[in-house]
């Protein structure tokens, strides 16, 4: 019945195919020259893949197949998608690709290239002619005055075809829409791809997809350069780190790989550098020219921002950061950042950190540098050299709206003159910054004062390290939104006692300002939001003008030690209070109460605050995250319960804390609570209620001798850490009730013999050095993280049950994982030899599988045997002459496995272990021997003498993108022998001689070529042995090792490919 309903479904597709009648042409000679003309018209515009690949496209076959799959073709649905990023990104290239792979699938279909620029020379209408004339083959189309798609004639024949069209490079959606309006013309099963630089063209209902178009990364910018640089050649040592700097500078972009590369080919070293000299300041002028168009389609206001962005504000920077620095009162900086985001001026990631092209910035420069020979008359400064010269010598102007430099990069002092910024009357932004702010040391020098001489038009001003003693009296701050002087000299903002209008002000920063007397009043801005005076060591009161301050949502009063008084922060200070981490306070309120009830967070921090032992019983009720570390409290208040939406609570170092009250159960919207470093807290009070909420609780450092069994009542928690809690001897059994508790930190606690049964969610247990360890319960299947380094006395471990690879969907937890049992020397042979080697290779598996690498030794027990998994090995450090079958290395090759036994010497604490693996690989195209250094750091200091077993892997895809391959193409070059050498690395020893064996020495060496194969071999075999009891068969078979995972080979198996010649 499914043959016969396929059979209908193609013959009713068939029905609906146009094609020639003979009884319309006529004779049968023109019948047979119109076919032939037809075929070799689409031959000619659409040439063969194989063709359009010999154009060297780098880095685009993951890019088809993305956009493949959100063409769904197939489906009768009529699709449109668009591809969108910035000029030169390779969207064009990108569209033509998919549609060479894809147009044969299709009745008809037209690439329609240059949108933009045909539809300004031409018009719409000729460019609908040419898109239905490439769809319907008709030639009166062309005569036609103005067709368009929903007229019967044309309506007729597109509703009977499944076409594919590109629209390449749309700039507008009246583009868009003039040429392929209405949508629903098309037959089912058509597709229309749409490139764009502006996001707001794919922002309708009709497109069903938005893909957005990212560089090339660092290997495929580096080959398709070197392709166009070098052609098949490699570069010579001498251009390799100038290469680089191209790579570097072209940001993935793969129009200006190739332009660079073209103007480089054949060119010597001297003229590169020359160019790349060149390039810091001036761009290359097609890229250039490209880049450009981009920035002319905006408007006057949003070009304005761009340069902005491009010359004022450094990377990395975020969406507030641009608005609070350049949204004044008028302005439309929040439309205009989301046309630059929309149009690939400015990129928008996670966060909302935005982030600018360097080739866009640098194209922003350069306009602002074209506007004027002279750095004075341009709009804006950002070069230390131009500053200087115009600060210097007094020659700014009118023209100058911005200026941006760092003065950690000016190295002499300047003196400025009290006029230096008396013609720059347009100036908005002024950002004088310092990388030293806590050094006070200024480089700008104003010997006369400014005068009355700063616009009134500043809306950000900064200037760290201010050397005056206050601002300009005259100075009118009536526009500015932000004001930051950090480590300035000021006394007094204003010198007078005049109350300045500050109305649309957000922020004030007068951080380090060590000689800051008072704050002024600032009761008439009413959007303040942040006030930041920490370190303001002269600061003697705040003033209460700050009760009227709505907005306020973070106040940092941190290390001003002379504050005396804060009775006046009354009534409407909200949000963030960070008061006197390393000042003293004297006079704190006593009710907290008199803050508003919408405050989010209060930070204590009152390390000197010693006049009250006890907090006040009193907090605002909706206070969410409390912190009061490093006080001198002993006690928390039962009252606390009161805070029903509080969700951190704070007290690590608080040294004379002694208990919790049983009513903190009641909190329950605690997430997070953490009492680290509270040296006299011996008990943790019973957990009466279940806390839904609390995921992570830290109690390290702490004299807790133990936990109580409500303990369970915690069901949401996610981390528990009782590190360094030498008086702890025993957990509580019902630990294994928490269902959610993945990571248990237990180090250094030296008490501490056994653990109770663990809960099945656990995914990492560390409990290094906890010396009376003697035994590891049975351990999930799950937990893939485990440090046991210098448990002395650990004996066994009860069970250790594998997982199924293929049923796991969340890997996040084996990127990170890793077995550790350095200095276990006590472990018996079955434990180290059969479970921690067996899940060994579990974990590489699994890892491989999560697509993460592996840099360092994760896996590590003592043993002095290579697990039978390794299917080559030696006495010693050399294996040679692994003789490769063919096709090796294809699609199932997933990582090289090594493997070491490693014996101490000798004693010596400042030794540390690395290891250094070469990898030789013959090819029987040439002979040549190409080398791969792997480098494995391993970092295990010298402590105890006994051999150990190291396991590591490299990923396929770390040999093949590496430099050190010399040019080795692996998918197309067969090789025919491979040979490995391992050696020990201390790189912490200075002065190593010769004899390397005086430290240490590599007894035993281990590889393996892992396959696809493995991990089904892997399963397999964890679903044998689940299907008896695994106790009882590591029992019973002591002597089954880890090959015991391998189960027999077919005849087409990799690893029975291998052998030792």
């Amino acid at each position: 019945m499914e043959t016969v309903n396929q059979w209908r479904t193609a013959l009713r597709e068939a029905s609906n195919l146009s094609g020639w009648d003979s009884n319309v042409v006529r004779p049968d000679s023109k019948l047979v020259r119109k076919i032939v003309e037809d075929i070799s018209n689409k031959l000619i515009k659409y040439p063969s893949s194989n063709m359009h690949m010999n154009g060297h496209l780098i880095g685009i076959e993951k890019k088809i197949k993305d956009i493949e799959s959100i063409l769904c073709i197939g489906t009768e649905d009529v699709r449109i998608i668009g591809i969108w990023g910035m000029a030169g990104i390779g969207k064009t290239t990108l569209a033509s690709a998919v549609f060479q792979r894809s147009y044969f699938q299709f009745e008809s279909s037209c690439f329609l290239g240059n949108v933009r620029e045909e539809h300004l020379k031409h018009g719409r209408d000729y460019m609908r002619k040419k898109l239905l004339f490439d769809l319907l083959r008709d030639k009166s189309i062309l005569s036609m005055d103005t067709p368009f798609v929903a007229s019967p004639f044309i309506h007729s024949n597109l509703c009977r075809k499944k076409v594919l069209i590109v629209l390449d490079d749309v700039d507008s959606l009246d583009q868009f829409e003039a040429i392929v309006t209405p949508y629903d013309h098309f037959a089912p099963g058509s597709r229309i791809i749409v490139t764009t630089k502006n996001k707001q063209v794919l922002e309708i209902k009709e497109v069903d997809d938005i893909y957005k178009l990212a560089g090339l990364n660092h290997m495929e910018s580096l080959e398709l350069f070197n392709f166009y640089a070098f052609g098949k050649s490699s570069p010579s040592e001498d251009y390799e780190k100038l290469v680089s700097h191209v790579i570097c500078y072209a940001h993935g972009n793969p129009l200006a790989l190739r332009v660079l590369g073209s103007s480089l080919r054949s060119k010597s070293t001297d003229v590169w550098e020359s160019a790349l000299s060149k390039l810091k300041t001036i761009p290359h002028k097609h890229i250039l020219n490209v880049l450009r168009i981009s920035y002319e389609g905006l408007d006057k206001g949003e070009q304005n921002l761009f340069l902005d962005i491009a010359c004022l504000i450094d990377q990395p920077f975020t969406r507030d950061d641009v608005e609070h620095m350049l949204d004044a009162g008028g302005s439309f900086v929040k439309i205009e950042l989301t046309v630059l985001i929309d149009k690939s001026l400015i990129e928008c990631g996670k966060d909302n950190k935005l982030w600018m092209h360097d080739l866009l910035r640098q194209m922003g420069k350069t306009i602002v540098c074209d506007e004027h020979e002279e750095p004075g008359k341009r709009s804006r400064l950002w070069d230390v050299k131009d500053v200087c010269h115009v600060l210097e010598r007094n020659t700014g102007t009118a023209a100058v709206e911005g200026i941006s430099f760092n003065m950690s990069e000016i190295h002499k002092d300047i003196k400025l003159c009290h006029a230096t910024f008396s013609e720059m009357y347009n100036l908005r932004i002024l950002k004088i910054c310092s990388d030293n702010i806590g050094n006070n040391k200024f480089k700008l020098y104003l010997p006369q004062g400014l005068g009355s001489y700063l616009s009134h038009k500043l809306t950000y001003l900064q200037w760290d390290l201010y050397p005056l003693k206050s601002l300009p009296s005259k100075f009118s701050p009536e526009n500015l939104v932000e004001l930051v002087l950090r480590g300035s000299h000021v006394r007094k903002l204003w010198d007078n006692h005049e109350v300045k209008s500050l109305p649309v002000l957000r922020r004030i920063d007068l951080s380090y300002s060590k000689f800051l007397i008072q704050l002024p009043d600032l009761s008439q801005s009413p959007d303040l939001e942040s006030i930041n005076l920490q370190r303001c060591t002269s600061l003697v009161q705040v003033l209460s003008s700050l009760q009227n301050l709505e907005k306020l949502t973070y106040l940092n009063l941190s290390g001003c030690s002379k504050l005396r008084d804060l009775e006046y922060i009354s009534k409407r200070t909200e949000g963030y209070l960070d008061v006197a981490r390393l000042g003293g306070v004297k006079n704190l309120w006593k009710d907290f109460t008199y803050l508003k009830s919408c405050i989010q967070s209060f930070t204590g921090n009152l390390c000197l605050y010693s006049s009250q032992a006890h907090i006040s019983q009193k907090f605002a009720p909706n206070i969410r995250y409390l912190y009061l570390s490093w006080t001198a409290i002993e006690t928390v208040p039962p009252s606390v319960c009161h805070l029903s939406g509080l969700e951190e609570l704070r007290l690590n170092h608080c040294t004379r804390l002694k208990s919790l009250p049983t009513s903190i159960c009641h909190l329950k919207s605690l997430k997070l609570l953490y009492l680290s470093d509270c040296e006299k807290l011996k008990t943790f009070p019973e957990i009466l209620e279940p806390m839904e909420h609390l995921r992570s609780l830290c109690l390290s450092f702490s004299e807790i001798k133990e936990l109580p069994e409500s303990l369970e009542n915690l069901v949401s928690l996610n981390g528990l850490a009782i590190e360094h809690c030498e008086d702890l001897e025993f957990l509580p059994n019902s630990l294994c009730n928490l269902r959610n508790l993945e990571r248990i930190w237990l180090g250094f606690c030296s008490k501490i013999q056994k653990l109770p049964s663990l809960p099945p969610s656990l995914h990492a247990l560390e409990v290094y050095s906890c010396e009376r360890l003697k035994s590891l319960p049975e351990l999930p299947s799950l937990c893939f993280v485990l440090s046991a380094v210098g448990c002395t006395s650990l004996e066994n471990i009860s069970k250790w049950r594998a997982p199924l690879l293929r049923h796991q969907a969340d890997y996040s937890w084996y990127s990170g994982g890793y077995i550790d049992f350095y200095g276990c020397e006590k472990l018996d042979q079955n434990t180290h030899n059969t479970m921690i080697a067996n899940r060994a290779i579990i974990h590489i598996l699994a890892r491989i599988k999560s697509g993460w690498g592996l840099f360092s030794h994760s896996f590590v027990y003592p043993g002095d045997e290579i697990p039978d998994w390794f299917t080559h090995q030696t006495c010693g450090t050399l294996i040679n002459n692994i003789m490769l079958p063919p096709y090796w290395n294809d699609g199932d090759f997933l990582a090289l496995a090594f493997c070491i036994v490693f014996h101490w010497n000798k004693i010596d604490r400042n030794a540390t272990l690395d290891t250094s693996c070469k990898l030789n690989f013959k090819t029987i195209d040439d002979g040549s021997l190409y080398e791969y250094h792997d480098y494995t750091s391993s970092y295990k200091f010298n402590k105890f003498s006994s051999d150990h077993v190291f396991i590591w892997y490299v990923e396929r895809e770390s040999l093949e993108s590496s430099e050190e391959m010399n040019g080795l193409d692996w998918p197309s070059t067969c090789s025919t022998e491979a040979s490995f050498h391992v050696c020990p690395v201390y790189p912490l020893l200075r002065n190593v001689n010769n004899n390397e064996s005086e430290y240490g020495e590599i007894k035993k060496f281990g590889v393996r070529f892992v396959y696809k194969q493995d991990m089904e071999r892997c399963d397999a075999e964890t679903e044998r042995k689940n299907k008896r009891n695994f106790n009882e068969c590591c029992e019973s078979s002591g002597s089954e090792a880890v090959g015991s995972l391998e189960v027999e080979d077919d005849g087409e198996s990799h690893s029975k490919k291998l052998k030792l010649m």
